[in-house]
């Protein structure tokens, strides 16, 4: 997620895609909480709050939608990128249940 924020979302996330990755998406799936992240009911911007980040649900959500269009479009023209997608598709797939 954090090579995903750094290469395909607005530039005001690149400098926290570790903190994100980190405090929102781990905290979440993994520990089920997000008491490290400050998250709004609103579109505020991405920021510092002390030690950890703070940002608007509405925001980070335009981000992720920004972000996955821009994903799919370098995806038609980049070998790279390409091939890594495939390969996580296989890698998925072969744990995938029947």
């Amino acid at each position: 997620m954090a090579e995903f924020i750094k290469h395909q979302c607005r530039s005001d996330y690149h400098p926290h895609a570790e903190q994100v990755y980190e405090l929102y998406r781990c905290s979440l799936v993994h520990s089920w909480n997000l008491f490290e992240a400050s998250i709004y009911p609103d579109d505020r911007e991405i920021a510092l709050e002390g030690s950890s980040i703070a940002f608007g649900l509405l925001d980070f959500f335009e981000v992720l939608v920004q972000g996955t269009e821009s994903f799919l479009e370098s995806l038609a023209s980049d070998a790279v990128l390409q091939r890594n997608t495939l390969e996580r598709y296989k890698e998925l797939r072969r744990t995938a249940k029947p």
